[in-house]
């Protein structure tokens, strides 16, 4: 699992408890970086990086024992001035064929209630702001649930899927719902 945007580890400790699979994390912010390092020390199957995210990407990309997997990547280092997903989807699509992405803050587009990260004129998350990184056309997918049936800050997302076999398990979940967009 790849994790970009750790903040204070919160989401890589349910990523790495639910499926027990190492977590690759990585936080440019030197405070929380500091923070989620010391907090997951004594968990050998975490490491925590500091650096930009395309950087690390382009990093685990040259890394041996992580080319040609299937791997999950979880993204969420998307803040104000900075807003890496365009470059990070492509560097994904482009090193990970078989990927399966998920991006946080993200906008469902026929549920106006999920809230997203938008930040003014081709700076918001969204299918149109990813789309001409896409190095293949991954299965789309958004929460089946409305967001009024949702709990706590209902926050949008979406999740692309590389591989068939990955496309066909994900139409099989009751959470998710198949995009033809």
């Amino acid at each position: 699992i790849v994790e970009t945007g750790t903040y204070r580890g919160d989401t890589t400790v349910f990523l790495r408890s639910e499926s027990r699979l190492p977590v690759f994390t990585v936080e440019s912010h030197a405070s929380h970086y500091g923070f989620s390092r010391a907090r997951f020390l004594s968990d050998p199957g975490v490491r925590v990086f500091h650096d930009d995210s395309r950087v690390f990407l382009r990093r685990l990309a040259s890394m041996r024992d992580l080319q040609g997997r299937m791997l999950f990547f979880y993204l969420d280092a998307h803040w104000r001035d900075d807003l890496p997903i365009r470059e990070e989807v492509e560097i994904i699509s482009t090193h990970w064929p078989d990927a399966l992405v998920m991006v946080d803050d993200f906008a469902v587009p026929d549920d106006p209630g999920y809230g997203y990260d938008d930040y003014g004129e081709g700076r918001a998350l969204t299918l149109e702001l990813i789309r001409s990184a896409l190095r293949a056309s991954p299965a789309v997918y958004f929460p089946a649930a409305p967001s009024a049936a949702e709990t706590g800050s209902r926050r949008g997302c979406v999740v692309l899927a590389f591989h068939s076999q990955t496309d066909e398990v994900l139409g099989n979940l009751p959470s998710l719902r198949r995009s033809d967009q």
